[in-house]
């Protein structure tokens, strides 16, 4: 039984350079994925432009740590130094453990200090009872600690290793399918400046001649235009509650409120404040979000048609309402909400269309904290 949210867009992004991959020579290339798209009387492979889960992973995380320190206001944020500076490791070895968290395995500050301690309490042969019940400690501290570590997931790789998988799932992002013929990527031409007074110096140098040519070398960035479909999905019931070894609430209900209206803030950031991708300081791309839905479904989770899918909305909908058909009869009434914004989609009860994307979201978060609330 859980509260669970889906949502599927559509986004318009020209001249961006979220995800490159790798630096050759002077050349920054662009994430490329392969893609297989159907046509007429088959399908064809198409390699495209993309940008991978991880890096749409890693902005959802830095807003999350953004958007803590908003809710929380004079609260201390449960978040760790290290959430603090955006470096996710997530304690996953003993150098990054918190201080509560090496008193639970018995190590001392010394010990680590690296990641190859010898013998301490923590590595004496316990019985299974004994080692699960270590586990689920260690994970109901990790989420107490850091929402990121609760919402993200954490993996520590020790010698009895504690994993929590993520609350939250996103894929890469590629182009639709009806836009795959419009998409492209291009080599831009770009050239490092060098101070005139600098450039002096480097001249009655020893070797000014060639640092004076590395100082002015003309470098190529990789950008990409296209249609991308973005899908995310949320297990709301799962956040502020261990998984591992058992399920039990790590924090108190009021807690695991203010968690899931950090998790909802930080999805609306993706969309309407800085966003996500690398390079934004220079190649802050011209996008905007053509369409978007969203269900907020309980007591299974649902997933929202992918959309690469030209009808993916109304396909979606419609799915929607079987689904509670299906639901019914097995004996259980669902409850499920869908949100839409961009499209025009069959009106019926518990579904919301929105004229803006603003709109779209404050939906999402009061449908989906009122769900919350009810069965969370």
């Amino acid at each position: 039984m859980m509260v669970f949210l889906s949502l599927a867009s559509r986004i318009e992004a020209n001249v961006e350079a979220f995800n490159a991959v790798e630096t050759v020579g002077n050349l920054t290339k662009h994430r490329r994925a392969p893609m297989i798209v159907p046509f007429e009387g088959g399908y064809r492979l198409v390699y495209v432009p993309a940008v991978s889960g991880e890096s749409l992973a890693n902005a959802y995380q830095r807003a999350l740590v953004d958007v803590a320190k908003v809710v929380y206001r004079d609260l201390e944020p449960p978040l760790t130094e290290w959430d603090k500076r955006y470096e996710f490791s997530k304690f996953m070895d003993d150098i990054h453990l918190t201080q509560s968290l090496k008193e639970l395995l018995g190590i001392s500050d010394e010990e680590s200090s690296t990641t190859k301690r010898g013998k301490s309490k923590s590595s004496e042969q316990k019985a299974l009872p004994q080692i699960q019940k270590l586990k689920h400690e260690f994970e109901k501290k990790a989420i107490t600690e850091s929402i990121v570590a609760d919402i993200g997931g954490f993996l520590y790789a020790e010698e009895k290793p504690v994993k929590r998988t993520s609350r939250f799932y996103v894929g890469y992002m590629l182009p639709v399918y009806d836009a795959i013929d419009v998409l492209a990527i291009e080599a831009q031409l770009h050239a490092r400046h060098m101070p005139t007074e600098t450039m002096k110096e480097l001249r009655e140098s020893e070797e000014g001649e060639e640092r004076t040519r590395r100082a002015q070398m003309i470098y190529y960035v990789e950008v990409a235009s296209a249609v991308y479909g973005f899908s995310f999905a949320l297990d709301v019931s799962g956040i502020g509650v261990t998984s591992l070894v058992k399920l039990e609430e790590a924090v108190d209900k009021a807690e695991r409120t203010r968690r899931v209206k950090v998790a909802l803030g930080a999805l609306q950031q993706l969309f309407t404040g800085i966003g996500f991708g690398a390079k934004l300081s220079r190649f802050t791309p011209i996008k905007r979000v053509i369409s978007a839905v969203a269900t907020v479904t309980h007591p299974h989770p649902f997933i929202a048609s992918p959309p690469q899918l030209s009808n993916y909305t109304r396909e979606t909908i419609e799915r929607l309402l079987k689904y509670q058909e299906l639901v019914g009869k097995l004996g259980v009434t669902p409850d499920a909400k869908a949100i839409v914004y961009g499209d025009t989609v069959k009106q019926a009860a518990g579904i919301h269309i929105c004229g803006s994307i603003e709109e779209f979201f404050e939906k999402l978060i009061v449908e989906t904290l009122t769900l919350f609330e009810k069965f969370g």
